[in-house]
């Protein structure tokens, strides 16, 4: 039995033996690579020139597969799979596609993540702070209905990209609002997706009205349900949820693909619903979709989207209708 190094070592020297023949003089390399939530993996990378960019093949699964008892021979032919699926994406195909600011800008998304979390893996990466958050931009070089092919925006490509930080914030929340908001009643969605029972009803789209089908949550996600969990940083989003529920709320950080809010009632308790959270994440998202266990609030007067647990140890001194009114952010984008 190989162990880890011996095993990637192997994967690198006999996997062209399973690529196509164009493939002969492409340039192998493994290296540790600091993924979302400073998370440590190994990957392969493939390169036939420079501008060659993807994809990284995470080769920590696969050596996984080997310890389970595959066949090794059997690894090295899945990850040389992985690659010549990714030759059939035709999108990311192009060469240097990154580097044409005018061809990515439509394709820009962000992904929230958790700012104490990622302490490593935001330090190349272009990203906005918003509280406990960073807003990270990336690329999608290929979508379909199951996955994004993704690329960060780093310091090096937004600096060979020339473009102003203030414009390039904008365009990627121009691409987020084509991505299509939602904001459903949470029990309504299960029930279509688990059962098929009912349809969930967009609530941002003007004219409708909020029935609580149960206890009142909502989900806010985008129609794609990926990566949605950033539709916070919308402000006339986060005005329009409170609307709909008529109370301050609560927001969930359940995963990086959509958020969960809950109305601020009698007897709602900060800390209570960051454990319930954080159990959640340990139980049952997987580690590269958790987003955070830092419970915010929303206060409809003020506008105001912050920390729950430092709302709460704060409200003895605060006075009832106490906090100024923030000026109208009229095109929805976020405070930075």
């Amino acid at each position: 039995m190989k162990n880890r190094n011996e095993f990637f070592e192997y994967v690198k020297e006999n996997i062209k033996d399973y690529l196509p023949p164009h493939l002969e003089n492409a340039q192998l390399s493994i290296y540790e690579w600091v993924r979302e939530n400073d998370r440590k993996k190994h990957v392969l990378t493939i390169r036939l020139s420079e501008k060659d960019t993807f994809p990284n093949i995470c080769l920590d699964g696969f050596y996984q597969c080997y310890q389970d008892g595959k066949e090794l021979d059997a690894c090295v032919g899945d990850v040389a799979d992985v690659y010549i699926a990714y030759g059939g994406m035709e999108d990311a195909k192009e060469p240097g596609i990154i580097w044409d600011y005018e061809k990515v800008k439509d394709r820009l998304f962000i992904r929230l993540c958790d700012l104490q979390w990622n302490q490593d893996y935001l330090k190349d990466k272009v990203y906005t702070v918003h509280g406990d958050f960073a807003a990270a931009y990336y690329i999608a070089i290929y979508e379909d209905r199951e996955k994004i092919l993704k690329v960060p925006v780093t310091d090096v490509l937004i600096r060979t990209w020339g473009i102003a930080m203030e414009q390039f914030r904008k365009d990627a929340i121009l691409a987020e609002r084509s991505r299509q908001p939602v904001l459903t009643d949470l029990n309504v969605l299960c029930s279509e997706i688990l059962l098929g029972i009912g349809k969930a009803e967009n609530l941002l789209a003007e004219g409708t009205v909020y029935h609580s089908m149960g206890i009142p949550m909502l989900c806010l996600t985008n129609r794609r349900k990926q990566f949605g969990a950033s539709l916070i940083l919308h402000n006339d989003i986060l005005r329009r949820a409170g609307e709909v529920f008529g109370s301050n709320y609560f927001v969930l950080p359940s995963s990086i693909h959509e958020t969960i809010l809950v109305p601020d009632i009698d007897g709602s308790d900060a800390q209570g619903l960051c454990l319930m959270v954080k159990e959640i994440n340990e139980g049952k998202v997987e580690a590269c979709e958790q987003l955070s266990d830092k419970v915010q609030y929303y206060d409809r007067e003020t506008g105001v989207l912050e920390n729950a647990l430092d709302r709460e140890c704060r409200l003895p001194s605060l006075e009832v209708g106490s906090g100024s009114e923030e000026e109208d952010n009229q095109d929805g984008l976020p405070n930075v």
